[in-house]
């Protein structure tokens, strides 16, 4: 066994069905060692709450508690927050479920793996022994947090991990200046730039998942 990985969904999904719509991709995860955890976020939110930027990223299912989402809006400075709920819970979950040795994030999911990844334990209090340095990180369609409040983490704790950063050529919700925001808070030499033909989704295809392959194995994250 290769390791654990945490999926993080999109907006308005859950765990279960990030992990219904990768299926391909967990299957290529799997047959390199890896076992696939899909946490679903713990926040309810009216879609009325959600900042105007987020409301285009619904793409999964709404409940009759609200949309599901990572991220909070902050309506009067028309903006969004990492709430201490999101915090609280993946510290537990990764106490609970972890080690982890790779994060992957879809979109909203992207955007807080993203984030997490300039210090993954200190922003979770996180002790080294519960979370040992993880290994690498996978964005698909992720941006960085725009508020300015978080951009000297960014700046001073540039992403060191080896991170993927999946692009579709038709997603008109991540916008490339989003995505390319984001390696940007990575190091240099440190990240990759992988195009697939569809939009705003993890692709499956043999394709892509050759690529993934090929990226793993190039970054020592696949035992022979």
């Amino acid at each position: 066994m290769s390791g654990k990985v945490l999926m993080l969904h999109g907006l308005a999904q859950s765990g279960d069905y990030f992990a219904s719509k990768t299926k391909g991709f967990r299957q290529e995860m799997e047959r390199m060692g890896y076992e696939l955890y899909y946490p679903t976020a713990p926040n309810r939110f009216p879609g009325a709450d959600l900042p105007d930027d987020m409301i285009a990223d619904i793409s999964g299912t709404k409940t009759d508690d609200g949309v599901i989402a990572w991220l909070q809006n902050d309506s009067i400075n028309r903006t969004y927050f990492l709430p201490e709920t999101t915090v609280q819970y993946l510290h537990d979950y990764v106490v609970t479920n972890g080690p982890f040795d790779g994060v992957v994030g879809f979109s909203q999911g992207a955007g807080v793996a993203g984030y997490l990844m300039t210090d993954f334990n200190g922003l979770l209090n996180l002790k080294d022994e519960e979370q040992p340095p993880i290994k690498f990180f996978i964005s698909c369609s992720g941006f960085r947090f725009r508020p300015e409040v978080y951009q000297r983490q960014y700046d001073e704790h540039p992403i060191k991990v080896p991170s993927l950063h999946i692009q579709g050529q038709l997603d008109t919700v991540s916008e490339p200046e989003k995505v390319q925001a984001l390696m940007a808070s990575c190091q240099e030499g440190t990240k990759t730039h992988i195009m697939h033909a569809g939009g705003h989704f993890v692709p499956n295809s043999k394709s892509f998942l050759k690529k993934l392959a090929a990226w793993l194995e190039s970054i020592g994250a696949v035992e022979p």
